[in-house]
């Protein structure tokens, strides 16, 4: 297991992360490190594209907000929800193999899953945005 040095960790007013530093994420095989490109908003939630072309969900950085700040699912647009079925589509019959879970393509579609997994349920509660937790958000 890699551990997060503490110039990896950043919290607080430090979040999230600057374009070219190294964070530290949860995968399949543990932990493990990559330089940030960018951040971009999905449906959901805030993706983190590493140099390498690696996409990691913000919830699974090192040093996320408790709870992470996650989109309405009444604010993503028709044509913003159209946009993203479209790249889906497009991946897929591109033959991107969804497999590797640290890809565009799995990125993608999990944020859709998730936008439409939330867009759909049905809560006691009226008013207020989804909770993490309500998709099944684990750290």
């Amino acid at each position: 297991m890699i551990e997060p040095t503490a110039q990896e960790v950043r919290a607080g007013a430090n979040w999230p992360p600057e374009e070219g530093e190294i964070v530290s994420f949860q995968s399949p095989d543990g932990w493990a490190t990559g330089v940030l490109k960018g951040i971009r908003w999905g449906l959901v939630w805030r993706d983190f594209i590493l140099e390498d072309g690696r996409v990691i969900p913000e919830h699974k950085i090192q040093g996320c907000p408790d709870p992470p700040q996650w989109r309405d699912p009444s604010d993503v647009t028709q044509d913003e929800r159209e946009v993203w079925e479209e790249r889906i589509t497009f991946m897929a019959e591109s033959g991107l193999d969804p497999r590797d879970r640290e890809q565009s393509f799995w990125a993608e579609l999990n944020q859709y899953l998730a936008y439409t997994y939330l867009r759909f349920k049905r809560t006691g509660r009226s008013g207020g945005p989804a909770q993490p937790e309500m998709a099944g958000n684990t750290r």
